[in-house]
This record gives structure tokens, C-alpha cells and sequence, in this order.
């Protein structure tokens, strides 16, 4: 409820600054649709550290079967306010992924359902053929964790429900433009690192990151 929140004050927000303020010859609006891979075991480098749940799991449960990639979708909105070949303005991203573990020595799974909101200041060059692009900020993570585990012999179940208010994520790429459609690609790393409360553990619901998709400029 408080993600739905957040995100529904932030769209207004911005729709609002948009269109009253940025609808002009000097602003750049994109619409990008992103895929790609996510490694929540490698922490992003220089802010994000070594999670402990899983590996705290397997040491009862035996090795995991699944690496720790997962793959979002991203859909995110870039506001810029351009001036000559530069520009800089802000942006909203939305992620979304599932994904399931299972271990080697017994028949437990653990199963992942994670949404953020992100959003951030971003900068871009506006080159000839491609524009890269840095970017920065915040937001948040929600996560539902779903555990089934033997424990001698018995199973249990626990459901655990949690939120990220303060990651951090920075991100470089580069758009090609190809007549108002363009390609998209993006390296973004994240650090968003949740406690679940059954193992008293870190989990890392971030990581390193490489995107592609498409936008659309408005």
C-alpha cells in the first residue's frame, strides 16, 4: 500500500511539473521498456555488501540448485531540461521480478516476488549518433519471501512481507536514437538489502545489473 502510495504522489507529481513547466522546445521526455539480467549475488560496487540469508539456508539445506540471476522488467519515465548538447532532469523507474530457489539435499524452496519504485537525477550527452547517460538516486523495494523448509523431517512455512525505504542505485548507458524509437542500453547497480525476520538475515534484493530495451521520445 505505501509503494502504490508513493508511486501514485510521484507520477502526479511529475505529470503535473511536466506539463506545466517542461512542455517545451528545451525538454525531452522518454518512455523506455527495459529487460535483461540481474545478479543479486554481486554486490553493487561500492555501496551494496554480501547478503547472508541464502547462504545461511544452505548450509541445512544443501547447495542451491538456481543461480542468484533474476530478470526485471523496467519501465521508466526520463524527464530532461536540455541545454545545447547537454541535459539533466529527473526520472522514475519501476521494477518487477519472481523467482524461485530450490537446494540440493532436501525438497525445501524459497520463492521471491520483489516491485521497486526507484527515481533519481539523471544526466545525459546528446551526441551525433548516441547519447550516454549517468544516473543516481533512491526510492524504494517491496518483497514478499515465501519459504517452504524440512526441518528434520517435518516442513514449515513462512510467509515474509518487507520494504527497502532507502536503496541507493547509481547507472551509466547510452540511447541510440532511431527516429523518435531508439535503443536502450543500461549497466545499474543497487543496493537494497532487506532483513527476513524467520533467519534474522540479510537478503539482497539489488545487485549488478545489464538492461536493453527500447524507448520512445516525446
Amino acid at each position: 500500500m505505501k509503494l502504490l502510495l508513493k508511486l501514485s504522489l510521484i507520477t502526479t507529481s511529475m505529470l503535473i511539473f511536466t506539463f506545466t513547466g517542461w512542455c517545451n522546445d528545451d525538454s525531452v521526455i522518454y518512455l523506455a521498456l527495459q529487460n535483461g539480467n540481474q545478479d543479486t549475488g554481486s554486490p553493487a560496487p561500492l555501496v551494496g555488501r554480501k547478503d547472508t540469508y541464502l547462504s545461511t539456508l544452505e548450509e541445512i539445506h544443501g547447495d542451491l540448485k538456481e543461480n542468484r540471476d533474476v530478470s526485471p522488467i523496467i519501465l521508466s519515465f526520463d524527464f530532461y531540461k536540455t541545454n545545447g548538447s547537454f541535459a539533466s532532469g529527473f526520472g522514475l523507474e519501476v521494477h518487477s521480478y519472481n523467482k524461485s530457489y530450490s537446494f540440493e539435499n532436501d525438497s525445501s524452496s524459497v520463492r521471491l516476488s520483489a516491485v521497486g519504485l526507484l527515481y533519481g537525477l539523471n544526466f545525459y550527452y546528446r551526441g551525433d549518433f548516441w547519447f550516454p547517460f549517468i544516473g543516481f538516486g533512491t526510492g524504494n523495494y517491496s518483497v514478499k519471501v515465501q519459504e517452504e523448509l524440512n526441518l528434520e523431517g517435518s516442513k514449515t512455512f513462512g510467509t515474509v512481507f518487507g520494504q527497502v525505504d532507502k536503496p541507493f542505485f547509481y547507472k551509466l548507458g547510452v540511447r541510440i536514437p532511431l527516429n523518435g524509437i531508439g535503443i536502450v542500453l543500461t549497466q545499474q547497480y543497487t543496493s537494497a538489502d532487506i532483513m527476513v525476520a524467520t533467519e534474522n538475515k540479510p537478503l539482497s534484493l539489488g545487485g549488478t545489473a545489464s538492461f536493453f530495451g527500447l524507448y520512445y521520445t516525446f
